[in-house]
């Protein structure tokens, strides 16, 4: 079965990969991919890729951008946060949720935060389809990471080698986890990446180093394109920047959102087309379910109880 890899790429601007000729970015077809902007002026993160998804607007899937959009997995706090909007203005919630996390990024899982997640069915959901870091379908963390560390690189808590450490980091597990989807028998993998959202907002008015940006992730994509059978490459909006005519505001989502693809065919329209032209061009074998089977080890039960790996 061949796989098609989908790559979520938040805020990636069709006319910036076109005026840095990222050719992974563009691939062999690409045209502008038609958003929307449902609670603010401009196309929001949690609301567009969520109707990517499930094909419905946030009125159908329920994630809207007009209030919390991140949760607290410890439950304390979540009940907490639930209370704070009634007494407490955003800036002082904001500054209390980032001083809880600290610089620890929630790696004990007690101030861990993740995006809310649609109960709506979406593209993802049959067998043979896999999916991880998606906003509105997975917890997306690495998403509330991104924004926690811009908290934190801009109150100066962390510099910015470390902020662009971390946000690479991300990237390549990101890319990493679709590349080695590709060796697997599946027929749809989908992975969300943020860091050119991040490099839009930090660099809407330096072309330089947004453009560098833009290169490295343009080639990180080019190792992704050799793992996977054929590519789908989506961004939920672009980015406005200083030197475009018409941006009127750096560093706000501008709505020249990009679809391209590896396949011979147009890719998908609208944003609320892809998952119908997924469905209609995603592999589907000879159309029958293989019957599940366990997994086959060499190594005994006997022998991992004794590594301590089963209890």
């Amino acid at each position: 079965m061949s796989t098609l890899g989908i790559v979520a790429l938040d805020a990636v601007d069709h006319a910036l990969a076109r005026e840095w000729n990222c050719e992974n970015l563009l691939l062999e077809r690409h045209r502008d991919l038609e958003t929307f902007a449902y609670s603010g002026e401009n196309p929001t993160t949690l609301e567009v890729w969520t109707s990517v998804a499930t094909g419905v607007g946030p009125e159908e899937h329920g994630l809207a951008s007009t209030g919390e959009q991140q949760q607290w997995r410890n439950p304390v706090l979540e009940y907490a946060s639930t209370v704070a909007p009634y007494v407490l203005p955003k800036e002082a919630r904001v500054r209390i949720g980032t001083w809880l996390r600290g610089d620890a990024g929630g790696e004990d899982g007690d101030v861990e935060m993740t995006l809310r997640q649609t109960s709506h069915s979406h593209l993802f959901r049959p067998d043979g389809r896999v999916v991880r870091w998606w906003p509105g379908v997975t917890p997306g963390e690495h998403v509330s990471e991104t924004w926690h560390w811009l908290n934190l690189a801009s109150s100066g808590e962390i510099t910015d080698e470390e902020l662009w450490r971390r946000l690479y980091g991300n990237a390549g597990l990101e890319a990493g986890w679709l590349q080695g989807m590709g060796q697997t028998d599946v027929a749809v993998a989908g992975v969300h990446m943020h860091v050119l959202d991040a490099a839009g907002h930090a660099f809407a008015t330096r072309p330089d180093r947004l453009r560098q940006v833009y290169e490295r992730v343009d080639r990180l994509l080019g190792t992704v394109r050799e793992h996977v059978d054929e590519l789908l490459v989506l961004s939920d909006h672009g980015m406005q920047v200083a030197w475009i005519d018409g941006d009127d505001e750096p560093g706000f989502h501008s709505w020249r959102a990009l679809a391209s693809t590896t396949l011979e065919d147009e890719p998908p329209a609208s944003v609320f087309d892809v998952r119908d032209w997924v469905d209609e061009h995603a592999a589907t074998g000879d159309g029958t379910r293989a019957e599940r089977q366990p997994a086959v080890m060499d190594t005994t039960e006997e022998q991992l109880r004794d590594l301590g790996y089963l209890e």
